[in-house]
């Protein structure tokens, strides 16, 4: 079997995607990022820290890849590592403002391109069976799929459980300060010194329990960072 090379189309873009020769699936890592929505710095970033990664740096390889009538070197993984290594993507408080689809592409992606990655190399019977009889894997396809749903299920369990970080309760916390400024006339106004502890406690109580925050604001879920960032310049106090 020769290496085959496909462009996928998803999310409005395309996957990169390459079988090799002996019928292994796998998906370029640049061009990946750079759909998402990073920069040529943050990919080239990421290519490294995946050739580091202890989990995954035995799980990605570079292919010559044939492009017309050229070849170019590129990093790929193996296609049920996706989406371990896209759960471990994390989008810069500055990144999501200049492009705030990122974090939807991002889980987008997570969710779904292993699948559509795997589908595009395999996605009939006949293909399945061959594939199958040349590895002597008949019968272990289930299996495949079962670990694509627990991945997949550890990706949900990793979003679900992961908090804000510092960059973003810094930003959080100064739209705060801003907001009680604005409110009692400024950090010099007696109203300031007097009543803006009172202020603070009352916009972050509003805030856990609208976005279902059992902790401190450094306790929020990363997805709801954007409608957090929303919120607090429209809080008003409520005595």
């Amino acid at each position: 079997m020769k290496q085959e090379v496909k462009e996928i189309p998803f999310n409005g873009s395309t996957l990169l995607g390459v079988k090799d020769a002996s019928g292994l699936v796998w998906l370029a890592v640049r061009k990946t990022c750079q759909d998402i929505g990073l920069t040529d710095a943050q990919a080239r970033a990421e290519v490294l820290k995946m050739q580091e990664s202890l989990l995954l740096k035995d799980n990605c390889k570079k292919l010559s890849l044939k492009f017309e009538t050229q070849a170019r070197e590129t990093l790929v993984i193996a296609e049920k590592f996706v989406p371990m290594w896209l759960a471990q993507i994390n989008l810069t408080p500055a990144m999501q403002r200049k492009n705030p689809l990122a974090v939807q592409k991002l889980l987008k992606y997570q969710l779904e391109a292993s699948d559509v990655l795997h589908k595009a190399f395999y996605e009939t019977e006949d293909q399945k069976a061959a594939f199958n009889k040349m590895l002597g894997l008949q019968g272990e396809m289930l299996d495949l799929k079962q670990e694509v749903k627990e991945l997949k299920e550890l990706v949900t369990t990793v979003i679900d459980n992961s908090t804000i970080n510092k960059a973003q309760q810094n930003a959080l916390y100064n739209l705060a300060k801003e907001r009680i400024c604005f409110l009692l006339g400024g950090k010099s106004t007696m109203e300031y010194k007097r009543y803006n502890k009172l202020y603070f406690q009352n916009l972050w109580g509003d805030v856990k329990r609208k976005f279902d925050c059992s902790g401190s604001y450094h306790d929020l879920n990363p997805k709801d960072y954007k409608e957090v960032k929303e919120f607090i310049p429209s809080w008003e106090f409520v005595r």
